[in-house]
């Protein structure tokens, strides 16, 4: 299983940013709030930010979250409803995994990937590769039912993004240890 970032690895992340019910819990109690970022880049692969939350991001602030992850790290955007800005997406350079839209026509750069959202509720699929993008809220399943999930993961899935709240970071590490043990990591 593998996407098309040029690791070829699984991405895994969360949606949305800044989490408030992760300090404390998530983050160490002495974590800078300026270093959440890079400590939840060394966790993930990728974040789905909602479009409230990129729009309000200002390029230094993006400027240095990609100073501080890795370069196959990727972020994933949903589209705004109305006019799309699309000057704001060249501030994601090659770490931009692509826009997220549902049904509206959205006219975008013929070099950012377009996830159109699928027939299944959570699953948006890339225009060209035709790779899949699953938002889980996977609140209260169990290892056994992560792993089923996995098993029955489309061949051409290049991220699994999680929703919910404060148990997002431990499910995230739950979901990366078994996609490390089931060899699709």
């Amino acid at each position: 299983m593998t996407d098309d970032n040029d690791s070829g690895r699984l991405l895994l992340g969360a949606r949305g940013w800044p989490h408030p019910e992760w300090r404390g819990g998530y983050f160490p109690e002495d974590l800078p709030e300026d270093w959440e970022f890079a400590y939840y880049s060394n966790e993930a692969g990728c974040l789905l930010l909602p479009a409230q939350d990129w729009l309000a991001l200002g390029q230094a602030q993006l400027e240095e979250w990609l100073d501080e992850c890795e370069p196959w790290f990727r972020f994933f955007l949903e589209s705004p409803p109305g006019r799309f800005p699309g000057e704001r997406l060249s501030w994601f350079g090659d770490r931009l995994g692509g826009v997220l839209i549902d049904e509206s026509p959205c006219e975008l750069p013929a070099y950012v990937p377009l996830w159109r959202r699928a027939a299944d509720a959570g699953r948006w699929v890339e225009r060209h590769s035709h790779a899949s993008l699953l938002c889980w809220d996977i609140a209260g399943e169990d290892l056994r039912s992560l792993r089923a999930r996995l098993e029955d993961l489309p061949r051409a899935t290049g991220a699994v993004v999680l929703e919910g709240g404060a148990e997002v970071p431990a499910q995230l590490a739950d979901l990366r240890t078994l996609t490390e043990l089931m060899g699709i990591a």
